[in-house]
């Protein structure tokens, strides 16, 4: 079975505690305030709502007064704690290979984030999407899973390598001195993805470790023994609407070519679990709207875009068809919400 779109893998927590009660935290106590007490997260495969794993990693980095707390996660993670798709990855002959099949598998751990290499000409970015609504801060995850990445990338092709850049959606922190530690690259804040920057040219560049006959063997060992998971449809399709969206080509046929199946097998296969492409897209839309306008306060226009909207006026007017207010009014009430409430 899939995993569902609102759940991790405990193993998302790797290294919680020790970086935890390296800063001196309680971690017993932020963990019972996160929903997370009750729960056996010593077994890495115990399913977490991802809602708590994102208010643990932001409260316990308020609690110690960091910004880092997830790089500081990302700084104690090696291949193997990717298990088998990190044994594969060492046997991958180039890090494009690796990459591609880490978008494959990825979902072995989690449906809740997604993994992509988007081609930029000389230029390609590995992003990291986060498939879920929150009103708090996403920082801590996403630079944790980032930082896995960087470190995973910096095993297969060595420690001379670095990428062209790192890229964050949120603000730049007080203090960047650990981050700059930690990625030794150019840093960027405050822009359209999450993830890195790669040169192409790096990424065709033989893996040393890679063996033709071994990659053989662990592939198989990945595909037919452990079984990847079966992906139920609309979680196929949502993630593929994520993915699309920005690009303003997000409809049922390309989703259905990237599945390799035609439009109508598609509709037939959403109808079987009682939804339909439209919906799933409006219901992205309404998730997607919801962060960019109340947690990272995007511009109207970049939203729209962001959205696959063709315009600013068309997206006003589906806001309004959704929410009964227009988006900059419903964003002021949002805010104002938000006041009153600090203020009690």
């Amino acid at each position: 079975m899939a995993i569902p779109s609102n759940l991790f893998r405990a193993a998302i927590l790797t290294g919680y505690v020790d970086v935890a009660e390296e800063l001196g935290l309680d971690t017993r106590r932020l963990m019972k305030d996160a929903g997370l007490h009750r729960l056996n997260l010593s077994d890495p495969d115990v399913l977490i709502p991802a809602s708590s794993v994102l208010e643990l990693l932001e409260g316990s980095a308020a609690a110690a007064g960091v910004e880092d707390f997830g790089l500081r996660m990302a700084a104690k993670r090696s291949l193997a704690h990717l298990g088998p798709i990190g044994l594969v990855a060492r046997e991958e002959p180039t890090l494009r290979h690796a990459l591609r099949m880490f978008e494959r598998h990825f979902r072995m751990y989690t449906e809740t984030l997604i993994l992509g290499l988007e081609e930029h000409g000389d230029i390609e970015h590995l992003r990291v999407r986060l498939l879920l609504v929150t009103k708090g801060n996403t920082r801590q995850i996403l630079e944790l899973v980032v930082g896995i990445a960087f470190r995973t990338l910096k095993a297969l092709a060595g420690n001379a390598w670095t990428p062209e850049a790192i890229s964050f959606s949120h603000p730049r922190p007080r203090d960047r001195a650990c981050h700059f530690r930690f990625f030794g690259s150019r840093l960027h804040f405050n822009e359209p993805f999450d993830g890195i920057v790669l040169r192409a040219s790096d990424l065709d560049v033989a893996i040393a470790s890679s063996d033709p006959v071994v990659a053989r063997y662990v592939r198989h060992y990945l595909d037919n023994v452990i079984a990847q998971p079966a992906v139920i449809v609309d979680a196929a399709v949502r993630q593929l609407v994520f993915t699309l969206l920005p690009s303003g080509r997000c409809s049922s046929d390309l989703v259905a070519r990237h599945m390799g199946i035609d439009r109508r097998t598609l509709s037939r296969r959403l109808a079987s679990r009682a939804t339909t492409f439209s919906e799933i897209v409006n219901n992205v839309c309404l998730e997607l709207v919801q962060r960019h306008i109340r947690t990272e306060r995007r511009p109207l226009t970049e939203t729209s875009q962001l959205l696959g909207f063709s315009s600013l006026s068309t997206f006003s007017r589906w806001f309004q068809g959704q929410f009964g207010l227009s988006p900059s009014v419903w964003r002021n009430s949002e805010a104002t919400s938000r006041g009153s409430t600090f203020a009690r």
